[in-house]
């Protein structure tokens, strides 16, 4: 299990998380969603072992991630950060390998194991044909696809994927979380994706972790948490919430402002009547982990 048990971190005295709990087990997949500004891209880090939280702990496998060494922690754990892969001037082929570092010796590169995995890899996310191409000619969709591989030929337990659907278009979007969920599925990793679309998040996540204002407002299934009570609360937005007509998870069409966004007198909001909208109940309401401040 990855976990964080109440963590709080502030930079120049400003608080970006406060008390946040949250936890990713293997075989799931869990989405962290929120406003700009709401403290993802900092938990990520915490997570990730890139900062260390002010208080709280944050745990990998039930042990402090401070007590993993950086080569033992990557082969549990691999990140894709928010910016993506750099225009690096490696090869395809090459920067899949670099994956492999955390399970090799002290005489590394492309062993036996190392170039079966990396055939793997490659095949499974179609790049064989882009192998021997420089990364730095890549599209951004493409250079996506290799970003994913190199996680994969890493063969961490968990994975953490910041936003990473940002600048593709819905075809690259589908295709990207399509193969994140089959390698999730077949490994049995824990993931933690982080998204802005609130309708990708219900489709591809087994849970929902939404944050607001440093604070988690609630944890559940995506029934649970897409809601328009809930969405109101966190985006100032009251939306209309359809099932999907496929897979009848929840989904979010959006209202024009008039119709649906508060309005900002100053710097106070004042919040529209909400209409035609319900608070969570029965089911939901006992499966659902709502956080009020505290």
């Amino acid at each position: 299990m990855l976990e964080a048990i109440n963590v709080s971190k502030s930079y120049q005295g400003k608080t970006v998380l406060r008390h946040m709990d949250i936890q990713v087990k293997q075989g799931e997949i869990v989405g962290l969603i929120g406003p700009n500004g709401s403290g993802k891209t900092t938990l990520v880090r915490l997570l990730s072992g890139d900062e260390e939280p002010d208080k709280g702990e944050v745990r990998l496998q039930g042990k402090d991630y401070r007590k993993w060494s950086p080569r033992e922690r990557a082969r549990q754990l691999a990140v894709l950060s928010q910016d993506g892969l750099p225009s690096i001037p490696f090869t395809v082929r090459e920067v899949v390998t670099m994956g492999r570092h955390p399970h090799q010796g002290p005489w590394p590169w492309d062993g036996g194991k190392d170039r079966e995995v990396v055939e793997r890899v490659l095949a499974q996310t179609s790049l064989n044909e882009l192998e021997h191409k420089s990364v730095h000619l890549l599209s951004g969709g493409e250079r996506q696809r290799v970003a994913i591989a190199k996680a994969m030929a890493q063969q961490p337990r968990f994975l953490i994927l910041d936003e990473p659907t940002t600048y593709l278009d819905i075809s690259h979007q589908v295709r990207i979380l399509d193969r994140i969920q089959s390698w999730q599925r077949k490994e049995g990793l824990g993931v933690l994706l982080v998204l802005h679309d609130l309708n990708l998040a219900a489709q591809y996540c087994d849970r929902l972790v939404l944050i607001s204002r440093s604070e988690t407002v609630i944890q559940g299934s995506p029934a649970e948490v897409i809601t328009v009570p809930i969405i109101y609360q966190a985006y100032g937005i009251r939306p209309v919430i359809v099932p999907h007509p496929v897979n009848h998870v929840p989904q979010v069409l959006l209202q024009t402002e008039e119709e649906g966004w508060v309005k900002e007198d100053g710097k106070q909001v004042t919040p529209l009547p909400l209409q035609n909208s319900s608070p969570i109940t029965g089911k939901e309401k006992s499966n659902a982990l709502i956080y009020t401040n505290r």
